[in-house]
Formats: structure tokens, sequence, C-alpha cells
């Protein structure tokens, strides 16, 4: 991996302005889809639900994490409210992907942008190994679902990794179909608990709480094993 990249690698019309009107289009087109279908599907009242969850999801900090099990104790079923926030997800790789020459130059986005670039930079030239993980590596890094791990932060640092726009939009995809649906099917469980019973609802929560934590705790450890041997 070079860490290099070239904003031109997709191309969809030999005009630049043409070009750059099917790089806008296409993830503003695909967001407008979505919530046209969600308007024609819906009641009013659950579009407006929908709607607002998305907005939310689209506006840090909420994540996942957060949106998809409030939608699911409103009454969303779990696998829209996952679809949901997979092609929220796949608009903002897709925007970033083609047009981040000209997201660089929106106000106070872009100088953002920037320093995440440069940070994300530095942060794989300390850990080689992460690096070297490649196409996993990004993927696990959308599941993993924790702030800046979005379609956007994803798609940035994948092109910092020297991915092609379509490899970083796959592999946010990717990641993102797993990571939505993984934890939509696990919230509609844990929720569908509380209704029958509080304490297995809250025992349930326990044990995931207490998954998380070990499983953080083993990956810091081996990550920072890895980050001593690059090192040395």
């Amino acid at each position: 991996m070079t860490g290099s990249f070239s904003l031109g690698d997709v191309s969809f019309h030999a005009n630049p302005l043409i070009d750059r009107a099917i790089k806008l289009s296409l993830p503003f087109g695909l967001a407008a889809l979505l919530l046209l279908a969600l308007y024609l599907t819906h009641s009013y009242q659950e579009f407006l639900i929908l709607a607002g969850l998305l907005f939310v999801y689209a506006v840090p900090p909420a994540g996942k994490e957060t949106v998809i099990p409030v939608g699911i104790g409103l009454g969303v079923p779990w696998w829209l409210i996952a679809a949901c926030t997979v092609t929220i997800d796949l608009c903002f790789s897709l925007f970033v992907a083609f047009n981040l020459d000209l997201t660089l130059k929106i106000p106070v986005l872009g100088p953002f942008i920037g320093k995440f670039m440069t940070g994300g930079r530095a942060f794989l030239n300390n850990r080689p190994w992460l690096e070297r993980l490649s196409t996993v590596g990004l993927i696990i890094f959308v599941i993993v679902p924790f702030q800046g791990s979005g379609g956007m932060n994803s798609t940035i640092l994948g092109r910092v990794m020297g991915f092609s726009a379509r490899r970083a939009v796959g592999c946010v995809l990717l990641g993102s179909f797993i990571s939505s649906y993984a934890i939509a099917l696990g919230a509609d469980a844990v929720i569908a608990l509380f209704r029958e019973d509080l304490k297995l609802g809250l025992g349930a929560i326990g044990l995931i709480v207490l998954a998380i934590v070990v499983l953080w705790f083993l990956w810091k450890r081996y990550t920072a094993s890895l980050d001593h041997k690059g090192c040395t």
C-alpha cells in the first residue's frame, strides 16, 4: 500500500460537467428514492418517524447502535431500519468516493476531512499491520459500531489506504450490511425479551455488555502486541 490515490479513478462521462453531475446525482438520487419509497409504502406518521431516525443517523454522533434499537422500539421492523441505515451509509460512501475533491472544498467540512485524512495517514504509518489487513481491515472498521466508522469516514480511510473508489465503496457496503443487520437482529431479540420479562431483558443486556468488554480487552491486547512488533 502506498497510501496514495487518484481522485479521478472513476469516470462516467468524457464531459467533466456531465461526469460531475452523475457523480453528484447518484448519492442524492439514491437518498431521494429511499425517502420516496418510504413515503409511498407507509402512513404519514410512520414516514415521519423513519425520516427522523434517518436524519438523526446522518448527523453525528448518533450511530447504528443507537438509531436501530430506537427504531425497533418505536415499531419499525428490524429488517427495514437495517436496510435504511445500509442505504444511508452507501449514499455517504458514494458521495465521498466520487466527489472527494469537491468535498474538501466545502467550508468547515472540508478542513475537517483534510485533518481526518492526515491523522488517518499518520495512524496507519504507526500501525503498518493494520494497513496490511487491507480490505478485511476496512470492513472490520465499518462493522465495529463506534463513532467515526460510518459511511463517510470509512470511505475516506479506504481512500487514504490507497483503495480505488469502487473498492472503498464495496467495503463500506459489505461492512454496513453485516453490522446493521447484526445490530438489528440483536436489538429485536433483546426488545422481545424485555416485553416478555424485564429480568430476561436486563440479563441479555448484561451478557452483551460483558461480551463487548471482553472482546474489546482481547482486541486491545492483540493490537498492542502488533504495535510493539511493528516498532521493533
